[in-house]
């Protein structure tokens, strides 16, 4: 028998900064990940214009603790996107269509944050049963 790993799935958020949008999508759509027992998929973000190494917004953590995300020891650097991600990710999402939070106060990033749960639920489910439907059983 022969000891064949299965390639794994790598997806990337982007945003702007990649201290917003795109951190609290990598850590809801792991979240989600986890719920579903989904393993094998690596999920990241990067910022078109990232001030790199910078802190999430604490707004953003704050929005993620209110929907039950509980925010690692290892806190969010920001990283720039690079061209060369094209060739090192199978999925990427530009987040720059949702409103960005930054500067609006509590409120905005909790808004953007529940919009994010909701549909990256259904990104999630876009991905995963298309690629791995589940088996039909002919008689």
């Amino acid at each position: 028998m022969t000891n064949v790993k299965t390639p794994k799935t790598k997806i990337l958020f982007v945003c702007a900064g990649n201290t917003c949008r795109s951190p609290m999508a990598e850590m809801i759509f792991k979240n989600i990940c986890k719920r579903h027992k989904r393993t094998g998929v690596i999920v990241r973000s990067a910022g078109t214009a990232a001030d790199v190494g910078s802190d999430m917004m604490p707004e953003a953590m704050i929005a993620l603790q209110n929907i039950g995300i509980k925010i690692s020891n290892k806190p969010h650097k920001a990283q720039q996107y690079l061209p060369k991600m094209q060739q090192q990710y199978q999925f990427i999402f530009d987040l720059r269509d949702y409103d960005d939070p930054y500067g609006g106060g509590q409120v905005a990033y909790d808004a953007v944050c529940s919009k994010l749960e909701i549909d990256l639920e259904k990104l999630y489910h876009q991905i995963f049963d298309l690629r791995n439907p589940h088996p039909v059983l002919s008689c």
